[in-house]
């Protein structure tokens, strides 16, 4: 098996990621093996950690997810509002 990143032979031990070369996000279904830390420089190099970051805290303040995470915030009454904002509308 071969990293479809790098190339290089993928041996028995070595940790693969399966890589979507059309990302999920657009459709993408089909993977490919890859080395982890390939997948990993990857994925960096195109900057998507820091826009799937983005999304991420956008979504976390829509839901209000930060007022149980929050170091201080977690357990102030002050944000008991936004806690039960986010277990009305995002609990399952």
């Amino acid at each position: 098996m071969r990293c479809a990143l790098c190339s290089g032979a993928i041996k028995p031990g070595d940790e693969v990621n399966l890589h979507h070369p059309v990302y999920r996000s657009a459709g993408g279904r089909e993977t490919e093996p890859t080395h982890r830390d390939c997948h990993i420089a990857f994925h960096s190099q195109q900057g998507d950690f820091r826009y799937f970051g983005r999304i991420g805290g956008q979504i976390s303040a829509l839901s209000k997810q930060w007022a149980f995470n929050l170091k201080h915030v977690r357990t102030d009454p002050l944000y008991d509002a936004a806690r039960q904002f986010n277990v009305a509308f995002y609990a399952h």
